[in-house]
């Protein structure tokens, strides 16, 4: 049987496009053509709640996984998890890695990483890397008073734009105005949370989201990963059949490539 990190080297993405992976939650890594890797949210420990994981075992051990970059949308733990980053940081050296100011204070304090391959981000930042760009997106704090600050994240691999939410909250409605800049791009791919605990979109606010964006795939997430904070990924699809020919619901571990 091939391991996932198997998978993940040997998978060659054709140029232009990019392969995706999901892993639990809102954990995405995305490989490009050079054969760099980009996390967002990297989350592979057990040390949250083990006894309401619902697999016993991530699908890759957080020592073994290549990371050339680490995107952090908000510190929280399931989104900066000190246990998965500080292994992951020591076997990938130059890994850099960029989040909120509280994800990257997180990150030197519990994690130990060195505060010369921390990046802060604030909303409407822009940052730039080889082969690819990023831009801090607005996302709604899902806490009541606000507990941290949430972002997402549009990356830019020469025309090739995915977009990463962030745990952002239901009703979005609210905050439609702040994502424009976003609508006028149309992403190849839009990665959204469609759990509805913590006030998280649901699928209802899930689906209002993507029409809004209008993005040509739309990938599902955090879900399939804590058994008090789960959805069968059904219901997204339910909500919205108008959107089921541009919904790619991914196994955990599955691939899907992006193209133009």
């Amino acid at each position: 049987m091939v391991s996932f990190r198997e998978t993940l080297l040997n998978t060659r993405p054709a140029p232009g496009t990019l392969a995706l992976f999901w892993l639990e939650q809102a954990h995405f890594i995305l490989k490009t053509p050079d054969g760099r890797f980009i996390h967002i949210d990297p989350f592979l420990s057990r040390a949250l709640k083990p006894h309401l994981n619902i697999y016993p075992e991530p699908l890759i051990a957080a020592q073994e996984v290549p990371a050339d970059y680490v995107f952090l949308t908000h510190d929280d733990r399931d989104h900066t998890d000190p246990y998965t980053l500080a292994p992951l940081a020591q076997t990938n050296p130059d890994c850099v890695f960029v989040g909120t100011p509280e994800a990257c204070a997180h990150c030197k304090r519990e994690a130990g990483i060195a505060p010369n391959r921390l990046r802060e981000i604030r909303v409407n930042d822009q940052q730039t890397f080889p082969g690819f760009s990023v831009e801090a997106i607005f996302s709604q704090d899902t806490f009541d008073p606000p507990k941290t600050t949430h972002l997402g994240y549009l990356f830019d691999f020469d025309g090739l734009l995915v977009y990463h939410t962030g745990d952002t909250r239901r009703e979005p409605e609210k905050y439609f105005g702040l994502l424009e800049p976003i609508r006028a791009r149309r992403p190849a791919a839009m990665l959204v949370p469609i759990n509805r605990g913590h006030d998280n979109p649901g699928p209802e606010g899930a689906a209002a989201l993507v029409r809004f964006v209008d993005p040509k795939v739309v990938i599902p997430c955090h879900f399939g990963c804590f058994n008090h904070n789960t959805i069968d990924p059904q219901e997204f699809l339910e909500a919205a059949p108008d959107l089921k020919n541009r919904t790619c619901i991914l196994p955990r571990g599955g691939m899907f490539a992006v193209q133009p």
